[in-house]
């Protein structure tokens, strides 16, 4: 797609009744203040053949990742983003669900520009999100995970605090309806995109009726982990990419089902029109594999506990 035709992708936005569009420039980088739920902001950032986002990767910037999913019984589910992002002079929102049916690769992948951020209610968290026709109900089965700060230097910080680590859910994304275990996160990064300290990160959370755990683990420049248990933290070991260690228990992963691999640029944003010209290269260069994965957690009394568990690695530029 060339940069004209993105341009009018964003200019047709303006016939929405909930935004309205302005651009300024044709063939080069341009002016654009777009108001409404999917808004952003931009000045001209022309710099012959680059990226528009690039020039700004060691700027101020913030991310507010939410993370959110639902695995049935059976093994079909859903996995939800919703992001509010400002990356020096631009400033944007957007929505993505992530669909499977038990045993199969996710074949419902939606992407688009807007949608409100989860809200933290007393019983757990709600979700609701016009610009993917998602709405959606956590509620926490135990405890959460208070804020934990996973790096901090002076140009800023990455936090995460995970809401439910195990979550009774029901979810709808358009027709589609799904009722089971979840768990839901967020992330928030002040740090500027060129001064992450991560070149692969692994990514993984298990939930059966009784048991629940989510690990972290960091490789690159700096290289750090963490390990929850019932939303205490633990120090774990991962023998392989499919097993996790720890105080006398153990959790051990089948070889599961790919929900999606690749370039995140030709996967999560392939049919995301013009937001695929908004990405800065720290984002549209990830290559990631996501995996649904049946488990058994055998605790320190040699009891097993079936249930089901997301994962992912994703390698970072």
């Amino acid at each position: 797609m060339a940069r004209s035709d993105a341009m009018h992708q964003i200019f047709q936005l303006a016939t929405g009744p909930a935004s309205r569009v302005y651009c300024t420039g044709h063939q080069r980088p341009v002016t654009i203040t777009l108001i409404g739920n999917s808004g952003f902001s931009m000045r001209d950032t022309s710099a012959s053949g680059s990226h528009w986002l690039d020039r700004f990767s060691g700027k101020i910037m913030r991310v507010e990742k939410w993370y959110l999913d639902c695995v049935t019984a059976d093994g079909a589910g859903m996995i939800g983003y919703a992001v509010r992002m400002r990356v020096g002079p631009l400033a944007l929102r957007c929505s993505e669900a992530l669909l499977w049916r038990a045993g199969n690769p996710a074949d419902i992948n939606r992407v688009m520009p807007g949608g409100r951020l989860p809200t933290e209610m007393p019983d757990g968290i709600v979700w609701r999100s016009r610009a993917i026709d998602a709405r959606g109900r956590w509620c926490p089965c135990g405890l959460g995970i208070p804020t934990v700060i996973l790096y901090e230097e002076a140009a800023g910080r990455i936090e995460w605090k995970c809401f439910c680590p195990a979550a009774q859910t029901r979810v709808s994304i358009g027709s589609n309806h799904l009722e089971g275990l979840g768990y839901v996160e967020r992330l928030v990064i002040t740090l500027p995109l060129a001064k992450l300290p991560i070149r692969e990160l692994r990514w993984g959370r298990f939930i059966a009726s009784e048991q629940n755990c989510v690990w972290i683990q960091w490789r690159g420049p700096i290289e750090r982990g963490w390990c929850y248990h019932n939303g205490r933290p633990v120090n774990a070991v991962m023998p392989d990419p499919h097993g996790l260690v720890w105080n006398g228990h153990r959790l051990r992963l089948d070889q599961g089902t790919t929900l999606r691999t690749g370039c995140v640029l030709e996967t999560a944003f392939k049919d995301a029109g013009w937001l695929r010209w908004l990405l800065p290269r720290a984002v549209r260069g990830i290559e990631e594999t996501k995996w649904c994965s049946a488990g058994v957690l055998t605790d320190e009394h040699g009891h097993e506990h079936a249930g089901w568990a997301i994962h992912e690695v994703a390698i970072i530029p």
